[in-house]
């Protein structure tokens, strides 16, 4: 098996995996939190992540100061020199995380993880709102007839899922459907977030900053719930915030960004899909979460339609790189 890399892919591929498990592990740490508001989850999630970063400096820069003291500047000067967009995508980002969050803990972290993945569906509609409305010089990407069919398909795993949580016993209470919402919103500004991040990449900027300054912009939005809504602030859930807020998104994002910014272009997106496999496979063994035939089949949709998509567009491009080159 190892064979079909290259020698020297072995070490980022594996940080890209570790990245793709550290992340996917958010919604076990979440669902373990108990006696808290789930707006006070979100909360405990960006703050922790806030307080991660200088954390990682600190650990960072004996071993890697170069890097540490480029990656300090980067952040500063997207801050500094670019306001208006750095507060643009962190309230993107920190309503995709919040969204996130709530639909796992509300709802399901196995169907939460795969319906962030529904964003195709919206976003050639999200992408030529944002240019024409926000970013004039962004042309909106033309997409082929593939793509809309996996819209179509996407769409069609996104009805499956809805339908099968009217099988789940607790359907129609609060919870579920607003956790429900919740991990269907979550898709909506993740769409959202992919056009931002075509907009900061063509501006120079590193597509990790949007987790630091998605945790800066979410603490502060998410404040107010610490002193409305009930928390309980044991060993247990500081436990479980900390490993939520460093582990699955500071230190786990910063890893997968790593990794995926190393590993060849035809493989990196391929092996992204892992962050919903761990998710989902996470939250069966730890959270022992069940699901309905109908669910599983929905789930496998849309799964496997980006990743066959994303097949597709791999080959494409290595098939249009080998006509071009003389």
């Amino acid at each position: 098996m190892l064979s079909l890399f290259r020698n020297s892919e072995i070490q980022p591929i594996g940080t890209l995996v570790l990245g793709c498990l550290m992340m996917g592990s958010m919604g076990v740490f979440a669902n373990q939190i108990v006696q808290t508001h789930p707006a006070n989850i979100v909360f405990l999630r960006f703050f922790f992540c806030t307080l991660s970063f200088p954390l990682i400096g600190l650990i960072a820069y004996p071993l890697f100061p170069r890097t540490t003291r480029n990656k300090i500047g980067q952040t500063i000067d997207f801050a500094r020199n670019h306001t208006g967009l750095w507060i643009l995508v962190g309230i993107s980002m920190a309503l995709v995380v919040a969204l996130y969050t709530l639909g796992a803990v509300l709802l399901s972290v196995g169907l939460s993880v795969i319906l962030l993945y529904t964003a195709a569906i919206w976003f050639p509609l999200t992408e030529k709102l944002v240019c024409h409305y926000l970013f004039h010089d962004l042309k909106p990407t033309r997409f082929s007839r593939a793509y809309y069919i996996s819209v179509m398909l996407n769409l069609l795993g996104l009805l499956t899922i809805i339908l099968g949580t009217t099988q789940l016993p607790d359907f129609g209470s609060t919870a579920s459907v607003l956790g429900l919402a919740a991990a269907v919103t979550a898709s909506m500004a993740f769409s959202f977030s992919m056009v931002l991040v075509r907009v900061i990449r063509e501006k120079g900027i590193k597509t990790e900053q949007m987790i630091v300054s998605s945790a800066f912009i979410g603490s502060l939005i998410m404040l107010p719930a610490l002193f409305l809504l009930p928390i309980e602030l044991n060993s247990n859930n500081l436990y479980n915030a900390f490993g939520m807020g460093f582990i699955a998104t500071a230190l786990g994002g910063l890893i997968y960004f790593k990794g995926f910014g190393s590993v060849r272009t035809t493989l990196a997106p391929v092996l992204s899909y892992l962050e919903p496999i761990f998710g989902f496979s996470l939250a069966v063994l730890i959270l022992n979460e069940q699901f309905t035939p109908t669910l599983l089949l929905g789930m496998a949709i849309i799964l496997g339609t980006n990743l066959g998509y994303t097949l597709l567009d791999v080959w494409r491009s290595r098939h249009l790189l080998t006509e071009l080159d003389p």
